[in-house]
């Protein structure tokens, strides 16, 4: 049997920076692997991978929590869309529920599909246009995990005003049995983007997958 990873909700709303802003703690599974963990990361060596740095990033909110490392990477440089790349990183310990299958392959069928978007809105999931990406991704010389990118825009006028609501965001997970790592890309602007084209424009795919992985060497 595999996990499907439900990832939390992450920001979204009117004028607030859009869905995916903020960065969920860690995916949740559905259902369970087969994958047993080899060895559980103490709490010393979770605080160390709390405070790792990385070339081209400024490192914040780095803290351990319900036996987890968190960090937040912002990037120095801006994406060609004059947006800030902002990545989260959680990394803890396997479990049965946690480290699924890193096939591709065993998330083909549209309940997997379903299970993955569920971190959208259903707004954004029925929305015109929506770019949604999934496969495998390389994220280091023969460490190869999985990646989604979500990017999507809504926008609904009644006779309270407008209200907006887009993502941007791209997420790559990876196990070894030992150690799950979880990195979210998101795209933060200066300003609401106010169509799908504006959304687009602020980081793509490439430019996201490239922070990941220069994330995941360190």
């Amino acid at each position: 049997s595999f996990a499907i990873f439900a990832f939390p909700a992450c920001g979204g709303g009117d004028d607030t920076g859009g869905e995916g802003a903020v960065a969920p703690a860690s995916p949740s599974p559905v259902t369970a692997t087969a994958v047993t963990a080899r060895a559980t990361p103490s709490p010393a060596e979770l605080q160390r991978l709390s405070t790792i740095d990385v070339p081209g990033f400024t490192r914040s909110d780095g803290r351990v929590v319900a036996s987890a490392a968190s960090i937040t990477y912002t990037a120095a440089a801006k994406t060609a869309g004059g947006a800030s790349l902002v990545a989260t990183v959680r990394i803890s310990g396997c479990d049965p529920f946690i480290c699924a299958t890193l096939d591709p392959t065993d998330y083909e069928s549209a309940e997997a599909q379903r299970n993955l978007k569920s971190v959208l809105s259903t707004a954004l999931i029925e929305s015109p246009g929506l770019v949604w990406d999934f496969g495998r991704v390389e994220l280091a010389p023969g460490k190869a995990g999985l990646y989604s990118y979500a990017v999507g825009y809504f926008e609904q006028t009644t006779a309270s005003g407008t209200s907006r609501v887009s993502t941007n965001v791209y997420r790559a997970w990876y196990h070894d049995g030992n150690l799950h790592v979880f990195i979210e890309v998101a795209a933060r602007g200066a300003s609401t983007p106010r169509s799908l084209d504006e959304t687009k424009a602020l980081m793509s795919a490439a430019e996201a997958q490239k922070a990941a992985t220069e994330i995941f060497a360190a």
